[in-house]
């Protein structure tokens, strides 16, 4: 058990993931020592920045939706996964919540195994994200099929392993058009990239005869002219639609709620002078983000190259949100922007129709999922597509997180998971678990949806030129 929670403790180290991958790819590669001490201290690095990056957006992000939130007295269940992820530690009885860095292992394992003999070669390598997933996979293998031991176990780590192939692979399909095999999405929120193309397909008029139109910010941002060239650069475009969002919903709620966040936070400038620099913090995270997404990129796609040519042959890597980003940095805002709108308009609609659970728009699945949303609709549909494809996502986060929460039991322990997943086919997946309740009959449906999978999403063969 010690080697195992040293194993789920390493896991939850993003920094540390990388820094072995780069080290294996490396090594692999049979470079010279400074070149493996100089990626691997570099590839850290880079996460490290990334991390603080991410830290930065929520300190900009969360006192907004605190002032909100006291000012209306919204109350409710959080759209947050390590929210539900804390809630299910806290109702597991200890003899279930100590197998689950056993299944995170075995999922992982069982992954790395379809990466190497099925035509899904796909790694999965967000690990904080296996950790929350594992958490969830358990408590519903427990909750639905009271299942315990190797049984849950096996069942647990064959659900999860299959996921983390699947997934990644779905998104490639969409995402390898602008990014080709350097990497995909690993991560829990892979329907938000699918819906997002199928938004920017629909708005980009897309035809299936003709090859799509893919977008590039540098190209179209140097159709700006005069005055308009401020939107050639994304950090000030960011800086001023982020003043104007987080600003705004700030001043509404009033003085006295700004005042009193900034007690919270020990913070002593002038309230208006607060407001006003919220957007510029959350525009210096996304800049420290993208900083840090730059440099593990550069050291990890010619490593993992190592990894894919000797070890898993013509693997892609499964990678975090934020490596989408500096794709399309301003659609990604613009994305989050959408599902910031999208959000509040499904929680108003749940509060219209007096749902008894309200979902409240959590931090990280708002940004992040949004942005994702921002970076594929605009890629196939333009600026406006990025916008609304954000809408959607949101809205799938608010109305649909309800059923998801409400099916799977989390809403008695008042929680849910937020991501776009949770709000789409989870519905279904936890749909069919509460249907049948037997964990014989649950397995060969996952067998018989797996091996679709594969058939529907194995690459097509590419044309050798003549």
């Amino acid at each position: 058990m010690q080697i195992l929670n040293g194993f789920k403790i390493f896991m939850g180290q993003f920094e540390l993931i990388m820094g072995l991958i780069v080290l294996v790819g490396l090594l692999v590669q049979k470079k010279g020592a400074g070149d493996v001490i100089k990626g691997v201290v570099k590839a850290i690095v880079g996460v490290m920045i990334l991390k603080q990056g991410s830290t930065l957006l929520q300190s900009a992000y969360r006192p907004v939706m605190n002032i909100l939130s006291k000012a209306f007295n919204i109350t409710g269940v959080v759209t947050e996964n390590y929210a539900g992820m804390a809630a299910i530690n806290s109702n597991l009885v200890e003899t279930v919540l100590s197998v689950i860095p056993i299944v995170m292992l075995v999922g992982f394992l069982i992954n790395l195994a379809f990466a190497r003999f099925t035509p899904l070669k796909y790694v999965f390598l967000s690990g904080h994200t296996m950790l929350a997933f594992s958490t969830l996979v358990v408590w519903l293998f427990y909750w639905f099929f009271k299942v315990e031991g190797v049984m849950l176990v096996l069942a647990s780590g064959l659900f999860c392993g299959m996921y983390w192939t699947v997934m990644p692979a779905w998104v490639h399909r969409y995402a390898k058009p602008f990014v080709g095999n350097d990497f995909t999405l690993g991560h829990i929120s892979g329907t938000s990239a699918v819906f997002s193309t199928w938004v920017g397909k629909l708005m980009g008029g897309y035809n299936k005869k003709t090859n799509p139109k893919i977008h590039d910010e540098d190209e179209d941002t140097m159709q700006f002219k005069g005055f308009a060239t401020i939107f050639n650069d994304s950090t000030v475009v960011t800086c001023l639609l982020m003043t104007v969002v987080l600003g705004g919903i700030a001043l509404i709620a009033g003085k006295d709620y700004i005042v009193e966040q900034q007690q919270i936070a020990n913070i002593t400038s002038n309230w208006v002078v607060y407001t006003l620099e919220l957007g510029a913090s959350f525009t210096v995270g996304i800049v420290v983000l993208l900083t840090g997404v730059r440099m593990m990129i550069a050291e990890l796609v010619p490593a993992f190259k190592g990894i894919s040519d000797k070890l898993i042959p013509n693997s892609v890597p499964g990678l975090d949100m934020p490596i989408f980003f500096p794709l399309a940095p301003l659609s990604s805002i613009l994305g989050f922007i959408g599902a910031f709108v999208g959000e509040f308009v499904g929680f108003a609609i749940l509060l219209a129709v007096g749902s008894p659970i309200l979902m409240i728009p959590g931090i990280i699945a708002t940004f992040f999922d949004g942005g994702i949303a921002g970076v594929f609709g605009y890629k196939y549909g333009g600026r406006k597509a990025a916008l609304v494809s954000g809408v959607v996502v949101g809205l799938i986060q608010i109305l649909g997180g309800v059923f998801f929460t409400n099916v799977s039991g989390l809403a008695g322990l008042g929680a849910t998971y937020g991501n776009t997943d949770f709000g789409s086919i989870w519905i279904v997946i936890s749909g069919v678990m509460n249907a049948v309740r037997n964990i014989w009959v649950f397995l060969p449906i996952l067998i018989a949806a797996f091996v679709a999978a594969i058939f529907l999403l194995r690459p097509k063969a590419e044309k050798k030129a003549v």
